[in-house]
């Protein structure tokens, strides 16, 4: 039940999204706030040194903002905490990086309940800031120390610094997602990438639901570099559909880990062209449902994959634990795009015998088939889409989104249709293949047994 559920959020959620993004008229009177710690900055040049007031708390500027602002604060030292409950607001860093050479601009939070930096909003981007926990301790036993937590949909957290207190501090979090106190209590759609986590006990990045009105759904960690970490570099905990790509996790202490319960199952969560590395350990599933951790397309420190006492034992690279799905590995670091992606389809679903006559110029239909990592209603760039003999044959015309779960995996299905007489398929083809990528580029290709009639 719940998998028919959450394929329904997805879609009707896509559509929401689309609309929203596409209906949504931007302010053409969005203004530029400055925060600096002297108090004057040179707005006009767009530059820190000036006559011109400032803010010199980050978070007056963020209540003196509307929604559509952008926040630019210059490089020095702010102690205090952040919420953002704005919409569409630009916090950043006056070069939107802190993870480059230039001077930083650093928070440090005098006190992490619930967060240093805490984003209730929606459509909001906190980027380029160095945020440390230096709270005075020692801290009560249950005061949990967040540097970043996001409670709201569709923000972006970009480029910045997070720095723990290490192993002899409080258990930490770098940056944990999951709603709670605003809206539907789920976040969803958001992105956390291209970061910088160090020095965290407990976990680098957490995305975790705790209940249907304290849950994530759809999170992208993408490009983070996560090291150094006593504790676990990245968590997905009961959250359906994080997409967990191309971060580097080193020196952590369990660099991946995965859990999913009966009555919360994290479907359709993916762990993929990630370069795990020299971690006490680099994956772990804790499922309690017989969930399978998909970690396929990693690369794990070594051409001969992960260690696996039983299923992988002349693996050198990072060791996995039980019921994680490790194969096919990657054999280098990766680079350019991620790995193809086989994803099962079915050409003339319904008719078993897959007939094709490609002098007839018709149109044959073929289905794209959800998957444990793979739901195409979200995830496919339809117009790449070609299907023949080798797979590049004939261009995709067009495809249908309401034919439901054909395979019965309680996920949505999506069916296109080809011109036969495009197809380069003969009276010798036993396969066809259709070719095509994700909307994130990932090359995904899938074939079938066909027999063709003249």
């Amino acid at each position: 039940m719940l998998r028919t559920v959450c394929s329904l959020i997805m879609v009707v959620g896509a559509a929401y999204l689309i609309l929203v993004i596409g209906s949504r008229d931007p302010r053409t009177n969005a203004r530029t706030l400055w925060v600096d710690d002297d108090g004057t900055v040179g707005a006009a040049a767009s530059s820190c040194d000036g006559p011109d007031p400032a803010y010199i708390r980050i978070q007056a500027a963020i209540e003196a903002a509307e929604d559509g602002d952008e926040i630019r604060i210059c490089p020095g030292v702010y102690r205090e905490q952040i919420t953002i409950r704005r919409n569409y607001l630009t916090v950043r860093s006056v070069d939107g990086s802190a993870v480059d050479a230039s001077p930083d601009t650093i928070l440090l939070p005098e006190e992490l309940d619930p967060a240093g930096v805490w984003i209730l909003g929606d459509g909001n981007i906190l980027e380029g800031l160095v945020i440390q926990d230096g709270a005075a301790g020692p801290p009560h036993p249950s005061h949990l120390h967040r540097l970043i937590w996001v409670g709201g949909d569709r923000n972006t957290v970009r480029r910045n610094r997070l720095i723990g207190r290490g192993p002899a501090g409080p258990a930490d979090i770098g940056i944990e997602v999951h709603g709670g106190d605003v809206g539907n209590g789920v976040a969803e759609r958001n992105e956390i990438v291209e970061n910088e986590i160090l020095n965290v006990r407990s976990h680098a990045i957490l995305v975790r639901s705790l209940a249907r009105d304290r849950a994530a759904y759809w999170t992208v960690i993408r490009g983070n570099q996560i090291h150094d970490n006593p504790g676990n570099g990245i968590t997905v905990d009961r959250s359906p559909a994080t997409r967990v790509e191309r971060n580097t996790l080193s020196r952590n202490g369990v660099a991946i880990v995965f859990h999913s319960e009966p009555s919360f199952p994290a479907i359709e969560t993916v762990f993929r062209c990630n370069q795990v590395v020299s971690n006490r350990a680099g994956a772990r599933n804790t499922a309690t449902d017989g969930s399978v951790m998909r970690a396929e397309y990693n690369w794990w420190g070594s051409e001969d994959g992960p260690r696996h006492d039983v299923r992988n034992s002349g693996g050198g690279g990072d060791a996995v634990g039980d019921n994680v799905a490790f194969r096919p590995w990657l054999t280098a670091p990766p680079e350019g795009t991620c790995p193809l992606l086989r994803v099962r389809i079915d050409v003339m679903p319904g008719d078993a015998s897959n007939r094709i006559r490609p002098a007839s110029h018709t149109l044959v239909p073929v289905a794209l088939l959800s998957g444990p990592s793979f739901a195409p209603l979200a995830e496919v760039a339809r117009d790449h889409l070609r299907f023949g003999a080798m797979g590049g044959e004939s261009p995709v015309v067009g495809c249908d989104s309401l034919v439901g779960d054909l395979n019965g995996d309680g996920i949505g299905d999506l069916v296109c249709y080809f011109r036969s007489e495009l197809t380069g398929l003969g009276p010798d083809h036993r396969v066809a293949r259709l070719q095509g990528q994700t909307l994130e580029g990932i090359a995904i290709e899938g074939q079938d047994a066909v027999e063709i009639l003249p």
